[in-house]
């Protein structure tokens, strides 16, 4: 099920928020919890159901081995003055070590087998030069996401740094629809207490119109913004072929956008839900695009993955303490998981190594440096956008061929107009009526569409570098009658059209 959708927006959320409210006024916790796992199973298995066993299998397996470990760990103290009958049975079970390891790896393989199993034999066949069949698995909606929760979690039991929960709590912090499907991706420690808390506070007017803003602008961000950048997007990549230098450096920065306003906008409605069922979810972008440098754009971008394999796979490995060659490569393995961990393609594992190369340079040079901004911010926001959006080729385009194709494009191609195509896609069609209301299309068709590209172009992109994020606008918004109107315009604008409804990006991710 999407947020941007009528099913959503009118039956979904309006039956899962009565039924809460009226269940924490009744004061019941554990129903008021199971009210909201039940509407997560919904949520989850509304388009598959085989997503949902899948997805259903994996929490009872992490819990067993969470509940093992646990177990493990919490006797191993008073091991010898246990009965002769429980040291046995406590015998039997594996070490601590052996059931995260164990952990580990079924849920990568359950992970590997659905994302990367015919990736693995497309590059068989390569090396082979023989011809395999492909199995075409569909990917389950968010497994990367509730996999790599779930592995925290085991990690974190292991180092006893996650306490024991009850079994609704831990079910509900894996499947909690807001962000069970495209993150943010949460840890233990910032949801757990939460739930704990579920049944003891009562109605916050003010913090339910907050976040209600946040939602309504994070569905804007999404079906206004990136659905239009997205049109245009696809129809550059889908002629990459016949494009112009112009044409070609335009696709390149619009899809950084589109993917922006995409992902965050997704995030921002999470949030959003969240908080409007008195849950607070961690912030997964700031910003990003103002960043002065890489290392800013990955403490501003997908935040909580960012800190998920800085903790798990970045300290794990020695970090920055043994030295400046050992820090280097500790960086590339990150990014390089990082862009694996995004898609099976290898133009995403270059993605992942083109920003592990300019992390690990960038963070040398500060090794080297007192410095710690070698250009001024504006100038160096510029250059990392374009580096940003640059690496960004690779991501989206479907093969490295393709990528190295709109490189080739941008460096021999021709800078002189914009095809009709692109330009014509990237104008939505309530701008059109402006500019009729304008008169502008008066001065002639090619005129009237460079100008409506241009307002779009100009519009997104201070909207990205100089006003202030959704999550900073729901913040300072106030519950006054012009911001209400203005947003029930906003979202009534939004829900019109549903009727050209996408999936999010990070679906497929």
């Amino acid at each position: 099920m999407l947020f941007n959708s009528y099913q959503f927006i009118f039956i979904f959320f309006p039956l899962c928020i009565t039924g809460f409210y009226a269940l924490k006024t009744w004061g019941n916790a554990n129903l008021t919890k199971a009210w909201l796992i039940g509407f997560s199973l919904w949520f989850y298995g509304y388009s598959s159901p085989a997503y949902l066993l899948i997805m259903l299998l994996s929490i009872l397996l992490n819990r067993l081995l969470s509940d093992l470990m646990w177990f493990k760990l919490d006797m191993i103290p008073a091991f010898s003055f246990q009965k002769a009958s429980r040291r046995k049975m406590i015998r039997r079970i594996p070490s601590p070590k052996i059931l995260l390891i164990t952990g580990v790896i079924l849920n990568l393989v359950i992970l590997g087998y659905y994302k990367y199993f015919d990736f693995l034999i497309l590059n068989l066949n390569f090396v082979l030069k023989d011809d395999l069949p492909l199995r075409g698995i569909l990917l389950p909606l968010g497994i990367s996401f509730f996999t790599f929760q779930q592995i925290g979690y085991l990690a974190d039991i292991y180092r006893k740094e996650a306490p024991p929960s009850s079994f609704l709590n831990y079910v509900l912090f894996v499947c909690f629809f807001p962000q069970l499907v495209a993150g943010p991706i949460v840890s233990h420690e910032e949801m757990m207490p939460q739930f704990e808390r579920i049944g003891d506070t009562g109605f916050d007017a003010e913090r339910f119109a907050r976040n209600l803003t946040l939602f309504i602008l994070g569905l804007s961000k999404k079906v206004i913004l990136a659905d239009t950048l997205g049109a245009a997007v696809d129809t550059g990549y889908s002629m990459t072929g016949s494009l112009g230098g112009l044409d070609s450096f335009l696709v390149m920065l619009w899809y950084p956008l589109q993917l922006y306003f995409d992902f965050s906008g997704y995030s921002d409605m999470a949030i959003g839900l969240a908080g409007m069922l008195m849950i607070d979810l961690p912030v997964n972008f700031d910003s990003p695009y103002k960043s002065y440098n890489i290392l800013d754009f990955w403490k501003r971008w997908h935040i909580t993955l960012t800190r998920f394999l800085t903790k798990y796979v970045y300290i794990p490995l020695g970090g920055s303490r043994r030295g400046a060659v050992r820090l280097a490569i500790n960086i590339l393995v990150v990014y390089f998981l990082s862009g694996l961990w995004h898609g099976a393609g290898w133009n995403y594992i270059v993605w992942g190594v083109l920003h592990g190369i300019a992390y690990a340079g960038v963070r040398l040079a500060h090794m080297n440096s007192r410095h710690e901004k070698f250009l001024p911010h504006d100038a160096g926001a510029i250059i990392n956008f374009l580096y940003v959006s640059f690496c960004f080729i690779f991501f989206r385009a479907p093969n490295i061929k393709d990528a190295l194709l709109l490189i080739r494009n941008m460096l021999t191609g021709t800078w002189r107009s914009v095809s009709l195509a692109l330009s014509e896609a990237v104008i939505p069609g309530e701008l059109w009526y402006v500019l009729k209301a304008l008169r502008i299309e008066r001065l002639g068709y090619i005129q009237a569409r460079n100008i409506g590209m241009i307002i779009v172009f100009v519009l997104v992109l201070i909207l990205v570098f100089f006003a202030p994020n959704a999550k900073q606008v729901s913040d300072r918004m106030r519950p006054r009658p012009l911001n209400a109107v203005a947003l029930g315009l906003l979202g009534m604008w939004c829900v019109i059209t549903f009727s050209q409804v996408s999936t999010f990006l990070y679906y497929n991710f």
